[in-house]
This record gives C-alpha cells, structure tokens and sequence, in this order.
C-alpha cells in the first residue's frame, strides 16, 4: 500500500518538472521572438541594460549640425568670371574669343562688339573655365579680373525634392480625375490637376535652368582697343589743350549754324513787319506835324 501511494507521488513530481521545463522552454521562444521583433521595428528590451553613451565633448558640434562637413557629398557650384583685357585690334581678338570658346567645350551665349570695344559672354564646362580665362588673358593687358563661386547643393536638392512631391500630387489628382462621377467633380478636380501641373513645370524650368548653371559656367570677356601712342591728345599737355579749343570752336560753330538756320525762314515774314511798323510810324508823326506848321490865323485888330 505505501508503495502503491510512494509511486504515485513519483509520477506526479515527474509530470509537474516535465511542464515546468515546457513553461520555461515556450517563455524563452516567445521572447526571442519579441526580441526579434524589437530589432526589426528599433525598439529596445527595457529590461535589458542599455550602453553607455559617451557625451560630446564641450564645444564640439553635435552630428547632423550644418557645422559638419559632410564629407563624400558631391557639391553643386555655380562659378562665373569676368575678364577686360587691352588688346591691339578689337575685332581681331573677339574673332579668337569665338574660336576659343568651342575649343573649351561651350559656345558663344551673347556678343557686343564695336570698332573700339567688344563684349562677349561664352558658357563653358567649370571644368574647363580657368583654362579658358588663362587662354583669352593670353590676348593682351589684362584690366580687370573677378571670378565668384556659390554652393548651390541645398537649393538643387529643394528643387529636386519638391519636383518629384508635384509629380507625386499630380498623380494622386489624375487618379481622382478618373473616379470623379458628377460634372462637379470632374470640373473641380481638373481645375486642381491644371495648377498643379502647371506649379510642376515651373518647378522643372527652375531646375533645369539651375543644373544648367552648375553644368556650364560663365565668363564675360571686355575687350577694349588701346590706344595710339602718338595720339598727342591721349598723352595730355599742348596737344590735349589744342585739341580741347578746337573741339569748342567746331561746338560754337555748328551751335551758330543752327540759329542760323532756325531764324532764316523767318527773315522775310519779319522785314514785312518792319517795313509796316515803319511806315505807320512816318505817317503818325506826318498828321501831328501838319497843324502844328499851318498857316496863321488873321489879327483882328491890324486894320487899326
């Protein structure tokens, strides 16, 4: 009998560690499975300890400020430059600045060019524009010379961002379009899909017109002619004075022909009017003179 009952009470214990040992097996396969689940969507155990952190040092920009280079980016620059040069013969020089610009890769956007002076703005790779300004430099004195450079990254991402959100909307407003029922909706829907397609196309103009910029760079070339060595006038003293005297007799002159010339239709219509104001003036002074100089009258009392 005691044995029956000892046996028993063995059994029971065997099946209570065999549960036991299912309950701890089955809690440690639901939590790696939260556990992995925790790592899929970032969220951390927390009961698990964390790792330390070390805190940025003092003064130190922290990581994603504008302060931090951002190394490996590839940076959008928008370079132009401008040149003056002297040269011998104007058009002789803008003839090579013509030539020079295909040479680099680009081409003449814009030409000005006079007897004296000449402007001509050419549009090359920005890899090649400093060779290209040593190159036209190489044509005379250099007078003047200027080059600026801008970081234009941030502005092409905006634009390329928001031209691809406009894109985006103008797909969802094309699906509405195609579920709208009523006259209603399909006006109000289109009216929608018009302004933004057309806010789209001023995003891409934009775009374009930028990335264009930072493809091609610009350079703006003055050419002027130099002047005469033997010009006495360009060197100053004597020669500049005489020639200032001279410039203002031929002022005076030409100004004199013109009044000239202004009141001579005039002349007959005022040799009239003359002619009668004189005449009006002599028979005036006739009529006051004639009674004045008359015969005298009688004396009465001369019979006497």
């Amino acid at each position: 009998m005691l044995g029956a009952i000892a046996g028993a009470v063995l059994l029971g214990g065997a099946a209570v560690a065999v549960e036991g040992v299912g309950a701890v097996r089955s809690g440690s396969a639901a939590g790696a499975a939260l556990s992995r689940d925790a790592a899929a969507t970032g969220e951390a155990d927390p009961q698990a300890p964390r790792a330390a952190v070390a805190a940025p040092a003092p003064g130190a920009p922290l990581v994603g400020s504008p302060l931090v280079p951002q190394v490996g980016v590839d940076r959008a620059i928008v370079r132009t430059a401008r040149l003056g040069v002297e040269v011998p013969d104007t058009a002789g020089a803008a003839r090579d600045v013509r030539l020079a610009a295909p040479a680099s890769g680009g081409f003449v956007a814009e030409e000005q060019a006079g007897d004296r002076t000449g402007l001509l703005v050419l549009r090359v790779p920005a890899a090649g524009l400093d060779a290209l300004v040593e190159r036209v430099a190489g044509l005379g004195r250099v007078l003047e010379r200027s080059s600026e450079a801008q970081d234009a990254t941030e502005q092409l991402a905006d634009l390329d961002g928001r031209v691809a959100g406009q894109q985006a909307s103008v797909v969802r407003v094309r699906a509405l379009l195609e579920r709208a029922e009523t006259v209603g909706e399909v006006v109000a829907v289109e009216s929608e899909l018009a302004q933004r397609e057309a806010e789209l196309e001023s995003l891409q103009r934009r775009l374009a017109a930028l990335r264009d910029q930072v493809a091609l760079s610009t350079l703006s070339v003055d050419l002027r002619t130099a002047p005469d060595p033997g010009d006495g006038r360009a060197a100053g003293g004597f020669g500049a004075g005489l020639g200032a005297g001279w410039d203002g007799l031929r002022a005076i002159a030409t100004a004199a022909a013109a009044v000239l010339g202004f009141v001579l239709p005039f002349l007959p219509v005022l040799a009239v009017l003359a002619a009668l104001g004189w005449a009006g003036v002599r028979i005036a002074r006739s009529r006051r003179a004639g009674p004045v100089g008359g015969p005298a009258a009688p004396d009465g009392g001369s019979g006497r």
